[in-house]
């Protein structure tokens, strides 16, 4: 039978949650995180799926105390609210967490971002690189980096967990999942063996299906892989950006390891976009800034001075 004991949150974890705070956003309880000086010019952070924020506390940490650093739990992600009732596209669309995205920088007076993004949230930072084109968010990105994501839908190896859950409605399970289905979501076979996280790779994990577990995340998670849809009838406009853009820098950092949103991906991005600054990491899966979150820091850091 599976196991469905909850073990202790783990210290680092707490400590994460500790340090953000909860706000209402378009009429949403949204929580986030925000270190640094309050500027109006910050690197502006968004996770994937089935992440949260969380995914970047050892990034964060890297970037350190003096530089103002945003990062926020999507709706139906982290300690942000996860409802119950209603459908992915009435409550989790990428087009929704983008209008979120968008109302955190008002209400933070962001004026100026380093755009950075990752897997289901690389499709709501080109969403937000889309809208920067058309003079509709009320920030400048200066730089975008964007990070291993399935934009490119086509090429796309989903793991067994999106491919169940894309059998089933978008809709909230009626009870929470058992907790060992709730570690394997964030996909751990799409880490690299020979990443730092390996060397506490279960508390990790652990700290990942907390994120899931809190507030009947569990019974919304599913809905939620929808935005794999999504990508689909978006396909054309955020592909578009991902080749086209050119109202700022753009960097694009891989795991070559990545089993999910595979190396080619980023291959394809270059050659159809020949002045992408891009990096491949070798010994990196698909979460680069968990496996190698001194790297990625320092690659945020790198490009802190782009006009």
């Amino acid at each position: 039978m599976p196991d469905n004991t909850i073990p202790p949150i783990p210290d680092k974890l707490a400590k994460w949650r500790s340090e953000g705070q909860t706000t209402e956003l378009l009429g949403k309880q949204i929580w986030y995180h925000d270190q640094g000086p309050k500027t109006d010019d910050a690197v502006f952070i968004v996770h994937g799926y089935p992440g949260s924020s969380w995914d970047w506390q050892g990034v964060v940490a890297r970037i350190g105390p003096d530089t103002r650093t945003v990062v926020m739990d999507m709706r139906g992600f982290g300690l942000s609210e996860k409802p119950l009732e209603g459908d992915y596209q009435e409550n989790f669309s990428l087009q929704l967490q983008a209008d979120l995205y968008d109302a955190l920088a008002q209400h933070l007076g962001l004026k100026t971002v380093l755009l950075v993004a990752h897997d289901m949230g690389q499709s709501v930072g080109l969403e937000l690189m889309a809208r920067f084109e058309e003079s509709r968010t009320p920030f400048r990105i200066r730089h975008a980096i964007l990070l291993d994501g399935s934009t490119l839908i086509d090429m796309i190896q989903p793991t067994p967990f999106q491919l169940e859950a894309l059998n089933k409605p978008a809709v909230a399970l009626p009870e929470d999942m058992a907790w060992d289905d709730i570690m394997k979501a964030p996909a751990p076979e799409a880490y690299s063996k020979e990443s730092q996280a390996r060397d506490d790779f279960n508390e990790l994990i652990t700290c990942q299906a907390h994120q899931i577990y809190i507030n009947h995340g569990s019974r919304t998670i599913g809905a939620i892989v929808h935005y794999l849809k999504e990508r689909k009838e978006n396909f054309g406009r955020w592909s578009r950006t991902f080749f086209k853009f050119n109202h700022a820098p753009l960097s694009v950092i891989w795991g070559e390891q990545d089993p999910v949103a595979v190396i080619a991906m980023a291959d394809r991005v270059k050659k159809e976009r020949p002045v992408t600054d891009l990096y491949k990491y070798p010994d990196c899966g698909h979460w680069p800034s968990i496996e190698w979150p001194d790297r990625i820091g320092d690659a945020i850091i790198a490009r802190l001075g782009s006009v």
